[in-house]
């Protein structure tokens, strides 16, 4: 789609102007690709979570007016890509917002999470902002690959098998529903697998090479599946913004809670899948009966 249609579309849609907040529209000038995001998983809320609570532990301990000055906002539009990048827009999932000397607003922090999102998609949002972008410092990606990938595991059963397995309604379904096998999958329910294995979890820092304005991973990926201790992700205040030595502080990410977290949002991820399959049934079993109505009063 070339930058011409998107506007097109854009304006046809009003999207720059609605409320809704999912879908999100995203556009990758350079590709040429119109992206559609829809409601990020509880997946996602695993890492969003951990580094949403570090950046608000680092600003609740700066004096005021200082803490004013930052602000972590989620699956907020952005604009404002230049270069090769020009007339893109991205919608991450976690930007942390950095007021600067004069009074500009930065996005320098940018996490961006992938489930079904492939790898090289994720690397694709990675240049895009440090290098469509004066102003962001740094980038992490998350990327999560489920085992098998999902497909619903009750799609071919008829409705007379479906009902002898007494699903409980959508409504009155919890998370301790499932059991988990191991500590990362599978998600079990009724005999059948809702979430698979997490066989990849891992994040990559990205920066910007201050020599070529390229877009280069920092360091070594970091597996969050099988590192014995809490990884090594620490970033310092004065990484995003000028201060005295004296405000300097180290930016608290709490990776022992990552563990527990993982668990409770692949339980939610089964459950949001099985609510989904148990709404989509019942909207197909309105359909038969509207259908027979109509055939029958004629």
């Amino acid at each position: 789609m070339s930058i011409k249609e998107w506007i097109r579309l854009r304006n046809d849609l009003n999207i720059s102007e609605t409320d809704e907040k999912f879908p999100k529209y995203s556009y990758n000038s350079t590709i040429s690709t119109l992206i559609i995001q829809f409601m990020p998983s509880p997946v996602h809320e695993s890492i969003t979570s951990i580094f949403r609570r570090g950046f608000n532990a680092a600003q609740e301990s700066l004096p005021y007016p200082l803490r004013t000055r930052i602000t972590a906002v989620a699956n907020q539009e952005f604009d404002g890509f230049g270069g090769r990048y020009s007339g893109s827009n991205k919608t991450p999932d976690l930007a942390v917002e950095f007021k600067n000397s004069k009074g500009d607003v930065e996005p320098k922090f940018v996490l961006e999470v992938g489930f079904s999102e492939t790898y090289d998609e994720l690397v694709q949002d990675a240049r895009m902002w440090l290098e469509g972008r004066n102003d962001v410092s740094i980038l992490v990606l998350a990327k999560f690959e489920e085992t098998p990938k999902y497909r619903c595991p009750v799609r071919r059963l008829d409705d007379e098998d479906f009902e002898r397995l007494g699903f409980s309604e959508a409504s009155k379904l919890r998370t301790s529903h499932f059991n988990l096998e191991n500590e990362y999958g599978l998600a079990i329910y009724k005999g059948f697998t809702w979430v698979g294995q997490l066989s990849a979890s891992f994040l990559e820092i990205w920066k910007k090479d201050p020599m070529t304005g390229l877009a280069t991973r920092s360091g070594s990926r970091i597996d969050l599946l099988t590192a014995a201790n809490p990884p090594q992700v620490e970033f310092q205040l004065s990484d995003f913004l000028d201060i005295d030595p004296e405000n300097e502080r180290t930016i608290p990410f709490q990776w022992g809670d990552y563990r527990l977290l993982i668990k409770d949002k692949i339980q939610a991820l089964a459950m949001f899948r099985c609510q989904k399959m148990l709404k989509d049934r019942a909207r197909l079993e309105d359909i038969r009966d509207l259908d027979y109505i109509s055939s029958d009063s004629s």
